[in-house]
C-alpha cells in the first residue's frame, strides 16, 4: 500500500466549486488539511461553503471567480497569495455543459460560443494567472479538469463540449512540456463519468429529440460506468497527497477493471428489474 503524504498546509485554488463534483472536492480538501480557497462566480455561494469548510475544522477563504473575466482571475490568485503566502496547486474545474443534447447545427454558434468561454477561455484564463505566480515561486501544479472527449473520439450530440475537452488536454500537454523544467507541473485529469446534478439533466425529455438507440444507451451507460463525485474526487485528494501530481502528466479513472466491474452491476440490476417486473 502506497503511503500517503499530507497536504496539510498547502494552498489550492479550485474555480467553480460551490456545486456538483467541485464542491465535494474543495471539502475532501480542507479534510485533509489543505487551505483551500473556494471560488465561483456566485459571491452568497462562495461565502456559504467557505463558511461551512471553516465550521467544519477547515481552513477556507471565499474569493469571486469567474473564469470568463482574466481581471478576477488574476486577483483570486493575488488574494489567494497575500492571504496564505503562496499558491501549490490550482484546479481549473470549472465548466459548461451543453444543455441537453443535439447537433452541431442545432447548438448554433450561441451553443458553441458558451461552452467555449468557460470551458476553453476559463481553463486558459485561470492557467495563465497561476502560472505567472508558479513560475516565479519556482514550483507549483496545474491541475485541468478533462472529461469525455479528450481523447479525440466522437462526443455524438454533445460537440461544443468534447471538442473543449480534447483542446483542454492539448493545452496541458503543451505547457507541461514548455514549463515542467521550471518547476511548474500541468496535468490532465479525467474523473471519468459521475451521476452529478448536470448528468440528471439528460433525462428522457431532452434525448428524445435525438435517436431511440442514444435515448436507451445513456441510462445504462450512466449505470456501468457512473459514480458519485464522491468517488473521484476523493481518488484525486489521495493522487495529491501521494506526490504523483508532481510527477505526472495524466490521471485517469475510466478502465477496463472499472468497465467489467460496471457491466456485472448492470447484469445485477437488469436481473433485479426483471424479477421485480415478474
Amino acid at each position: 500500500m502506497e503511503k500517503l503524504n499530507t497536504i496539510k498546509g498547502d494552498v489550492i485554488v479550485v474555480t467553480g466549486c460551490t456545486r456538483g463534483f467541485g464542491r465535494v472536492l474543495v471539502q475532501q480538501l480542507a479534510s485533509a488539511g489543505a487551505r483551500v480557497v473556494v471560488s465561483s462566480p456566485w459571491v452568497e455561494e462562495n461565502d456559504a461553503l467557505a463558511a461551512q469548510i471553516t465550521a467544519a475544522g477547515g481552513t477556507a477563504l471565499s474569493c469571486m471567480g469567474d473564469v470568463t473575466s482574466r481581471e478576477q482571475m488574476a486577483e483570486l490568485v493575488a488574494t489567494a497569495v497575500s492571504t496564505f503566502g503562496g499558491l501549490d496547486y490550482w484546479i481549473n474545474n470549472a465548466a459548461y455543459e451543453t444543455p441537453g443534447m443535439s447537433t452541431a447545427l442545432e447548438f448554433g454558434d450561441q451553443g458553441f460560443d458558451a461552452v467555449n468561454e468557460v470551458n476553453i477561455g476559463g481553463t486558459y484564463n485561470g492557467t495563465m494567472a497561476a502560472l505567472r505566480v508558479m513560475v516565479e515561486q519556482g514550483s507549483g501544479v496545474i491541475i485541468n479538469v478533462t472529461g469525455r472527449g479528450d481523447d479525440l473520439r466522437p462526443t455524438l450530440y454533445t460537440a461544443p463540449y468534447g471538442a473543449s475537452k480534447a483542446w483542454i488536454r492539448s493545452f496541458s500537454k503543451t505547457l507541461r512540456g514548455e514549463y515542467k523544467s521550471r518547476g511548474v507541473n500541468v496535468i490532465n485529469f479525467n474523473p471519468g463519468v459521475m451521476n452529478t446534478e448536470r448528468m440528471d439533466r439528460a433525462d428522457s425529455e431532452q434525448l428524445s429529440g435525438i435517436n431511440s438507440r442514444t435515448e436507451k444507451l445513456f441510462p445504462v451507460v450512466m449505470r456501468v460506468l457512473g459514480d458519485p463525485p464522491e468517488v473521484a474526487s476523493q481518488k484525486l485528494v489521495d493522487f495529491i497527497a501521494l506526490g504523483k501530481a508532481k510527477e505526472v502528466g495524466e490521471f485517469r479513472l475510466i478502465n477496463l477493471r472499472k468497465v467489467f466491474k460496471g457491466i456485472g452491476n448492470e447484469a445485477v440490476y437488469r436481473v433485479k428489474n426483471r424479477n421485480q417486473k415478474d
